[in-house]
């Protein structure tokens, strides 16, 4: 699976700002990372989720601070491989704490055999500002 391209959400009535991949963009709270990927699939036609993660790669493990699923619509391709594309938005939210180079990595989950992983992007993501302290009702 391939990143093909990051898109800044500011909010869902604004166009999102599309950056390069691993371009450093700078994220602020209540904003979204949208990922986009591409990966060729073969098998029966189906569902998979599309993972998405921010955080640091540690010694031994990546360490997420924030995530998003989306549904992936799988075709029916026994034969051949079809290329795919499909997205995933990642909420900044209060769980990741401002600082510079977050790491970015997606997996699709749910398909036959092992989750198959994007390369992890470092040091791609910086948040700036500061984490709201209430939450709307």
């Amino acid at each position: 699976m391939q990143v093909t391209g990051i898109e800044i959400v500011k909010r869902p009535d604004i166009a999102a700002t599309g950056a390069l991949v691993g371009e450093k963009v700078e994220l602020t709270y209540g904003d979204s990372l949208r990922v986009n990927v591409s990966f060729d699939y073969r098998g029966l036609q189906g569902s998979a989720t599309l993972y998405g993660a921010i955080g640091s790669r540690g010694t031994f493990e990546f360490k997420e601070k924030v995530h998003g699923e989306a549904s992936v619509a799988l075709p029916q391709s026994p034969e051949e491989f079809t290329p795919c594309m499909a997205s995933v938005d990642i909420p900044i939210t209060s769980e990741i704490g401002p600082a510079a180079d977050y790491d970015l990595y997606c997996k699709i989950m749910e398909v036959p055999g092992p989750d198959i992983f994007s390369q992890e992007i470092p040091d791609v993501i910086d948040i700036v500002g500061i984490p709201s302290t209430y939450e709307l009702l």
